[in-house]
């Protein structure tokens, strides 16, 4: 049994973030906050943070990408935030559907052009973390920040200010699926060493933005 793991920072790159609406919630620069569709877009990402319970109906079936950013000419990436939805390629999906994914699943929608008809290529999935390891070594890690007074929940800083060991968990996280959430981390998806192998060999790990992280 190995004594790593590692931890997904791709909410934290920038360059991870792309520019994606449900269809139906305007392409407009200042959308109305009583839009139906915004609204329980917002509350499932809201959930989504505090890894509630969502049924798979409630994710929007269709992302389209925001004309204004043109965000389906970018290169396409293995994972990534899609208007705040943790989304993957099917070749993140194979690799993780060959592994341990306990409670977490993955949850099919596409990703359509500006024009809301036009599929991006690839087929897509949410990917809804829903196993958790409070294991998390908050007084002995660094790169981290502390998010209210006192701290219970923390942010991972970007890759500027957090490097590889800095983060450390407690051994029990050894155990249990190859991919899971911290209660005590924010937006973070945490992998096996065997699961972060299998996505190197499938050429996917460099989008996932992997963090080396110690185990005690």
């Amino acid at each position: 049994m190995t004594d790593v793991v590692w931890l997904s920072n791709v909410y934290r790159n920038s360059s991870a973030e792309r520019g994606y609406r449900p269809v139906g919630y305007p392409d407009v620069v200042n959308p109305p906050l009583d839009n139906e569709i915004g609204i329980a877009f917002r509350s499932v990402m809201a959930r989504q943070k505090k890894h509630l319970t969502i049924e798979d109906h409630e994710f929007p079936k269709q992302l389209y990408a925001v004309k204004r950013w043109a965000d389906h000419k970018r290169p396409i990436r293995h994972i990534m935030s899609a208007g705040g939805a943790l989304v993957v390629s099917s070749t993140s999906a194979k690799v993780l559907r060959d592994h341990d994914m306990g409670a977490s699943r993955l949850v099919p929608v596409d990703l359509l052009h500006p024009d809301q008809k036009t599929k991006l290529d690839d087929d897509w999935f949410y990917l809804v973390l829903g196993s958790g390891k409070p294991c998390f070594k908050a007084d002995i890690s660094e790169g981290v920040i502390p998010l209210g007074n006192p701290a219970q929940l923390f942010m991972i800083q970007n890759s500027d200010h957090v490097s590889h060991e800095d983060l450390v968990f407690s051994e029990e996280v050894l155990t249990g699926p190859d991919i899971w959430f911290d209660p005590a981390i924010l937006g973070a998806p945490i992998l096996s060493d065997r699961l972060a192998k299998a996505l190197k060999a499938a050429k996917a790990a460099k989008h996932w933005d992997l963090l080396k992280c110690r185990v005690i």
